[in-house]
């Protein structure tokens, strides 16, 4: 899979086909969900917390710490992709409607 050549719909069908053949996907709770996001956020961010912001793009030359921060990406993008699937949102267009939000709220300058 890569961002040019999967879907959104495509991703959010691998995360549920595996989390159902695990059995997570039977007892799961939109509370539950929203912890299991903010603590993988948690876990994103503590990557950056002890260092300089002059230095937070050095994340990318470490290549631990970068695969690293992938890992944590994909944990957070998978937490998202199961609450979409959870409440039944289509991502893309949710994107595009909060985008016309702050279109009208920040308009651009110029």
């Amino acid at each position: 899979m890569t961002d040019q050549t999967t879907t959104i719909a495509e991703i959010k069908k691998h995360i549920q086909d595996f989390s159902d053949a695990r059995g997570w996907r039977k007892d799961q709770n939109a509370k539950d969900l929203v912890m299991a996001l903010s603590v993988e956020a948690a876990e994103l961010a503590e990557i950056f917390m002890w260092l300089h912001s002059d230095h937070a793009d050095s994340v990318k030359a470490n290549a631990e710490e970068y695969r690293h921060l992938k890992e944590e990406l994909a944990d957070v993008f998978w937490y998202i992709c199961r609450l979409c699937e959870h409440f039944d949102v289509d991502l893309a267009k949710a994107v595009e409607d909060k985008t016309a939000i702050n279109a009208r709220k920040y308009p651009a300058e110029g």
